[in-house]
């Protein structure tokens, strides 16, 4: 079998299945009666995952599969091995792209201990899955292993399955809508609100383990649905490094058998370690990441994730439902601009009556207000009656304050009204001066908007945009600064627009 290929593989699954294919590999394998260039351990994963698209395409996006770069499971592990537990845990654990970066990370005598104490527990409702991770750490570190592991083949969510006590866990759980709750789990608040499986699994994974780390979707950041989650989070402490989907990506690797065009995994995520420190409540957060794909390497380094974590542990409450994502030299900042505001762009803004500004729904990279209607299909229009107030308003929205608010609170594809109306607003702090200023700079701008056009293709449609010299961002947000008594130069947003993670500052970023 020494030149079992690719099309062998097909073959054997057309014929016997996946799982019995699988089976009889790895069983062969594990007794050494079975070599393959093709089938090495690092291939187990992606081979599982051209197996499951050829056997089943719909089975592979129900379950929200996205499997783990080995790159980000290195630093998991890094960041769960000093934490404190007897048990090690990995839940939703695949084909093992975690706990074997964690098994190799800690070194062989120690994963061979760990393992042979009954110490290591699997947990995953892909049965082929399961046994493929089983295997590769019993071909691994011993065959005699093999029955010392403790792999759970189960629906983590429910009552039944319980976490072993003194357990810290690594996990990649599913990401994926629940459309029916099972009827023997723990139907939580959690659960109800947000009807998504990563977040049911955190809220399990935090309340009976020690320590944790685990990756997800980073909307329960921000969004609404998560609010019960975050006022669960309360009740622990850690941090959440969190990334952009653009230009580089977490999940940087193809997706197989998901019907769609789009072969990239484009899930913005985030990494949440639980620490349980003593005497502190509450999560530190990063900046929403932002990194170019040859910064990968840079940026996916522990010290350095690590040093822009910002030290404030963030709760949630009735006032503050959000966790914000901010810059450490920002954060004075932005206490500044909340506290110094009496209020919010939805107290001086409504939707009909009054001059209009037009705002595109999408801000990749800054954000856009516009007396001129834009031809393009993502847009909303506001209204502001009193003309000084329009221009703060058309200024605000082409500022960077706008901008970094969403960033800050939200970061996704879209810029909601919701966001919008929660900037907060300072317009009563402005001098009769500075308000000149910005009369000044509002009318030039909208007398020149037609100038500054740009277009961009999308779904095979024009889109029109507009993109101001930063000059004018620049000198709204000197105005700004200076109404607010901040001592700092404009340059201390410039990482703000930038899509680069290690560049100052970037002018020719597009929509």
């Amino acid at each position: 079998m020494a030149k079992y290929l690719i099309e062998d593989y097909i073959n054997d699954i057309d014929k016997k299945g996946l799982k019995k294919t699988w089976h009889s590999i790895l069983s062969k394998t594990l007794e050494k009666e079975f070599e393959s260039d093709l089938f090495e351990i690092d291939n187990y994963g992606e081979l599982y995952e051209i197996g499951l698209e050829h056997e089943n395409k719909i089975n592979k996006k129900e379950m929200g599969k996205y499997y783990t770069p080995k790159d980000v499971a290195l630093l998991m592990s890094e960041w769960l091995e000093p934490l404190d537990a007897e048990n090690v845990c990995d839940v939703g654990c695949g084909a093992g792209n975690l706990i074997l970066a964690y098994l190799e990370l800690i070194g062989k005598e120690k994963a061979y201990n760990l393992i042979s104490n009954g110490n290591l527990y699997l947990y995953d409702v892909d049965e082929i899955a399961l046994g493929i991770c089983k295997y590769t750490i019993a071909i691994k570190y011993g065959k005699e292993l093999l029955n010392k592991i403790n792999a759970k083949h189960c629906d983590f969510l429910s009552k039944k399955v319980k976490l072993p006590k003194n357990s810290k866990v690594i996990s990649n759980p599913p990401y994926y809508k629940i459309l029916n709750i099972g009827e023997d789990w723990d139907v939580t608040k959690v659960v109800i609100d947000s009807k998504e499986l990563y977040s049911s699994f955190i809220e399990k994974i935090i309340k009976q383990s020690n320590k944790s780390v685990i990756i997800t979707p980073y909307s329960f950041i921000g969004s609404g649905k998560f609010y019960s989650l975050r006022q669960v989070m309360n009740n622990y402490n850690g941090f959440v490094v969190s990334f952009d989907n653009v230009p580089g990506n977490i999940f940087n690797g193809r997706k197989h058998g998901i019907f769609n065009s789009n072969k990239g995994n484009s899930v913005r995520s985030a990494i949440t370690v639980v620490e349980n420190k003593d005497g502190v409540n509450g999560f530190r957060f990063s900046p929403l990441i932002r990194f170019k794909t040859d910064e990968r390497a840079k940026m996916l380094k522990k010290k350095y994730l690590e040093s822009i974590i910002n030290d404030r542990y963030q709760l949630i409450d009735s006032k503050k439902k959000a966790y914000y994502k901010c810059h450490n030299e920002l954060i004075n900042v932005l206490d500044q601009w909340e506290n110094v505001s009496d209020q919010k762009m939805g107290n001086i803004i409504g939707t009909k009556d009054g001059y209009e500004i037009f705002v595109p729904t999408t801000c990749r990279y800054f954000t856009v207000g516009s007396k001129r209607e834009l031809n393009r299909d993502g847009k909303r229009v506001v209204h502001v009656e009193d003309k000084e107030k329009y221009n703060y308003v058309y200024c605000m929205l082409n500022s960077t304050f706008a901008y970094w608010y969403w960033r800050l609170y939200d970061g996704g594809i879209n810029c909601p009204l919701t966001i919008i109306n929660s900037i907060p607003i300072f317009f009563n702090k402005l001098t009769n001066e500075q308000k000149k200023e910005i009369n000044k700079i509002a009318e030039e701008m909208q007398n020149n908007e037609t100038k500054y056009l740009t277009y961009k293709m999308n779904a095979g449609k024009k889109q029109e945009n507009i993109k101001f010299p930063i000059e004018y961002r620049n000198n709204i947000n000197k105005i700004f600064l200076e109404a607010l008594g901040i001592k700092s130069d404009v340059n201390i947003f410039n990482r703000v627009h930038s899509s680069s993670l290690f560049v100052e500052s970037e002018d020719d970023n597009d929509e």
